[in-house]
């Protein structure tokens, strides 16, 4: 019962995709300003939003999808290529987001530089505060 419910919050999470993709063309429409990045932007939310909805049907047609789906996503080898993957993301980002912050500096760019320094401050800030939180729960 708890992977249905958990199922239903994605589905109510993908139809908020639709809605703010759909008041993001709006907005972007009645502002009268040529901004194409929010109607594109909007478009994308609302595309992705659309496929998530598609995406929820198929899995909750049957009790035996709901249960390969369950079985998917709690099984721990998945669980386990999951957080490799995303700490290779995470090392990936920050390597590579460092070597253009000096590219960056030595092309005079100083507003990006900033831009990509914050957002590696951030990124390792909310990782040691949550590695903080984890180790305290266990």
């Amino acid at each position: 019962m708890e992977f249905k419910k958990k199922l239903k919050i994605r589905l109510y999470s993908a139809i908020g995709c639709v809605v703010i993709g759909v008041l993001m063309i709006i907005i972007s429409n009645l502002t009268q300003r040529d901004n194409s990045f929010l109607s594109s932007f909007g478009l994308i939310f609302a595309v992705c939003g659309v496929a998530r909805i598609r995406r929820y049907f198929l899995i909750t047609k049957n009790d035996e999808t709901i249960e390969k789906q369950h079985i998917a996503e709690s099984d721990e080898r998945n669980i386990a290529i999951s957080n490799k993957a995303k700490n290779i993301a995470f090392t990936v980002y920050i390597i590579v987001a460092c070597i253009a912050i000096i590219v960056l500096q030595f092309l005079n760019k100083q507003e990006l530089v900033q831009i990509l320094s914050t957002s590696i401050c951030v990124l390792v800030f909310v990782y040691w505060l949550s590695y903080w939180i984890i180790n305290k729960r266990s």
